[in-house]
């Protein structure tokens, strides 16, 4: 009978690497933005402790560069000391940041941290009470590019324990720099139970039975790696039944605050400070109340304000972009000082533009804008139209419907998204007449 277990899957730590913040200075701050990285490894193996974990798995990149910093490998070796001293093991596989895993270590590491080889693909079985109670199959990146197919050879010996595929991938067929394989052919690989995958930095479930999970991140490190990041933390039944559940585990996360000025009705830019003010307020409260409920609390957020919209206040950004932006970060930066969750702004970024008269009235009463409406219509209705549409808007548009079976890095263009995109293209057309009519 198999033994139930439970074990953490990981990827994408990064040790060595700071966090993009666009010029901090408090020396407070600047100390929990240089540590993240090291306080969300340190936030996992507490989790690991008290979830009585058998062990962690890391799906690659470990850490941020291929020649280890000595400071980053230290911490490695004194966590991965105080895991062995817990009765936790560590299974991991180098990535493209990390490759050739064991052979470029700067230090000796205990016996409980098991690195898979480079050259070949290896199966580790975890043995709990004398008896083996999971296999973990892995093969490290041997480069910075990995063209290798080599799933191929991820077989395990038999189903009747629990089998753990380790791999750092696009999950792309087309991707010939970091393992070329996509979901199907994963799925060929019937005696793989859990596909611990790792490389792309955004928590996804990609399939359920057999699991196949990207943890993302565990600490973002610019802005457009957005929202929590964490791990998964698997159960495992005696019936090899999996359970997963994502924990964030990152004490900083990066956010991208949107504000719509186009019903706001402002006249200054003072009425435009509050308004933001009242935004970020009602964010941090938002992250203060469930931080109550969390064990592992977010301390800090770094966020981006995209101010956008078509508003009076057009006329002091036109001609003053760069300086009110500027200004803008700043003085946010210092009301936000002493506050806690801290509120870092990362940058401010003006998309406005100037108010339009009654878009109805115009497109009513002037032939011209009448056949600009019929245009946009005709490229969502006309089949044959709606597909050269597409084609010029690029590749990225050629996304599969199925979100399960669809590209990472494409966008499947359901009709509502199609006619938001044109419902703007058709304000700034008709912008872009009236201004030159002027």
């Amino acid at each position: 009978m198999p033994k139930p277990i439970k074990f953490i899957h990981t990827a994408d730590v990064h040790l060595g690497k700071e966090l993009s913040c666009n010029g901090i200075n408090n020396s407070n701050h600047k100390n929990l933005f240089s540590n993240a990285g090291k306080i969300a490894f340190e936030n996992l193996v507490e989790l690991a402790v008290n979830e009585e974990v058998d062990f962690i798995v890391v799906a690659g990149d470990l850490y941020d560069r291929e020649a280890r910093s000595v400071k980053a490998s230290r911490f490695f070796l004194n966590q991965t000391q105080f895991l062995k001293e817990k009765g936790i093991d560590i299974y991991l596989i180098s990535g493209n940041h990390d490759p050739a895993g064991m052979e470029n270590e700067v230090f000796e590491l205990p016996e409980n941290v098991h690195y898979f080889s480079s050259e070949e693909v290896e199966v580790k079985e975890y043995q709990k009470e004398g008896i083996t109670a999971a296999r973990i199959i892995g093969q490290s990146y041997r480069q910075k590019f990995e063209s290798r197919t080599m799933y191929n050879f991820y077989t395990a010996p038999d189903s009747s324990i629990f089998n753990i595929g380790l791999l750092h991938t696009a999950l792309s067929k087309d991707n010939n720099h970091y393992v070329p394989v996509n979901k199907g052919e994963l799925l060929t690989k019937d005696d793989i139970d859990y596909w611990a995958l790792g490389h792309l930095h955004q928590y996804q479930k990609i399939n359920q039975q057999p699991a196949i999970y990207f943890s993302g991140t565990l600490q973002a490190h610019n802005i457009s790696e957005e929202g929590n990041k964490g791990v998964i933390l698997v159960e495992v039944d005696k019936n090899l039944n999996s359970k997963e559940k994502f924990i964030s585990l990152a004490p900083v996360i990066y956010l991208k605050l949107k504000i719509n000025l186009e019903k706001e009705g402002l006249k200054n830019i003072s009425q435009l400070q509050n308004l933001i003010t009242d935004e970020i307020n009602k964010m941090r409260d938002k992250i203060t109340n469930q931080n109550r409920n969390k064990n592992f609390q977010i301390k800090a957020v770094i966020i981006r304000l995209l101010i956008e919209g078509r508003t009076e206040l057009h006329q002091h950004v036109e001609n003053n972009r760069e300086e009110l932006e500027a200004s803008l970060v700043n003085y946010f930066r210092q009301q936000n000082y002493r506050h806690y969750p801290v509120v870092w702004i990362h940058s401010l970024i003006f998309r406005t533009a100037k108010t339009l008269p009654d878009l109805k009235s115009l497109k009513n009463n002037n032939p011209l804008y009448q056949n600009i409406k019929e245009l946009i219509e005709e490229s969502l209705t006309d089949a044959e139209l709606n597909q050269e549409l597409l084609a010029e808007w690029g590749q990225i548009w050629q996304g599969n419907q199925d979100n399960e079976d669809r590209e990472n890095y494409k966008f499947y263009p359901e009709k509502k998204l199609q006619r938001e995109i044109l419902s703007e293209v058709e304000r700034i057309i008709i912008s872009e007449l009236i201004e030159d009519g002027d």
